[in-house]
């Protein structure tokens, strides 16, 4: 995939995820290797975007993270 974005930040973990209503966004913090952060903030609506864009990579291939399928067990 290519882009023509100013900058990369290459993340490693998922620090925080948080709905800031009174604003109506949606921010993640995320930490890479080194230990530097970034917040992005996204407008509600962009980030309901981006999770169906994300759950829909997840459905289709189990096998990016090791085979292990992230879906939850169904109760008995």
């Amino acid at each position: 995939m290519t882009s023509n974005a100013d900058s990369r930040f290459d993340a490693e973990t998922v620090v925080r995820v948080a709905t800031i209503t009174a604003l109506g966004r949606f921010e993640i913090e995320l930490k890479d290797s080194a230990g530097k952060r970034h917040v992005i903030s996204l407008p509600l609506s962009t980030a309901v975007d981006l999770g169906c864009l994300i759950h829909d990579l997840s459905q289709g291939a189990p096998y990016l993270v090791g085979g292990i399928s992230a879906a939850r067990p169904t109760k008995k």
